[in-house]
């Protein structure tokens, strides 16, 4: 799965997605990102984690990060000048958001690969969590 640990950014799918965030101008980027997740029957687990960056990023720009990005985490390093530029917008995206995280937690790979870990409980905390501050 290229996964170190059950943050959101703790994988080399996401790492890859956020620096192309960071290269972006606007949210077509993280737009497109949620687009075909809704689009999509089954999610392969990279799209999935793109997905779950993208959506941390949205719940950032509405003012409510998670741990990663309060701790200033060395993987979300470049995020926050690029959160600050883009602050409060986002807000049309939220409903897309909230269905492509019921769908990753319902029916993907990504859910799947984490089900078959011992670490499954965290992960569905953070998702959770995630989640919530939409």
């Amino acid at each position: 799965m290229g996964a170190w640990g059950t943050g959101i950014f703790e994988n080399d799918d996401v790492l890859d997605w956020k620096a192309e965030l960071i290269e972006s101008e606007g949210l077509e980027f993280i737009n497109e990102t949620l687009e075909t997740v809704i689009d999509e029957d089954y999610l392969e687990a990279d799209l999935a984690s793109n997905a779950v960056g993208a959506i941390e990023i949205l719940a950032a720009l509405q003012g409510k990060p998670g741990e990663e990005l309060k701790n200033e985490s060395s993987y979300v390093e470049g995020l926050k000048e690029w959160i600050e530029l883009h602050k409060g917008q986002g807000k049309s995206l939220l409903p897309v958001a909230k269905k492509a995280i019921k769908k990753i937690k319902k029916d993907s790979e990504l859910k799947e690969l984490w089900e078959e870990s011992e670490d499954y409980k965290t992960w569905l905390k953070i998702i959770n969590d995630l989640e919530n501050r939409l």
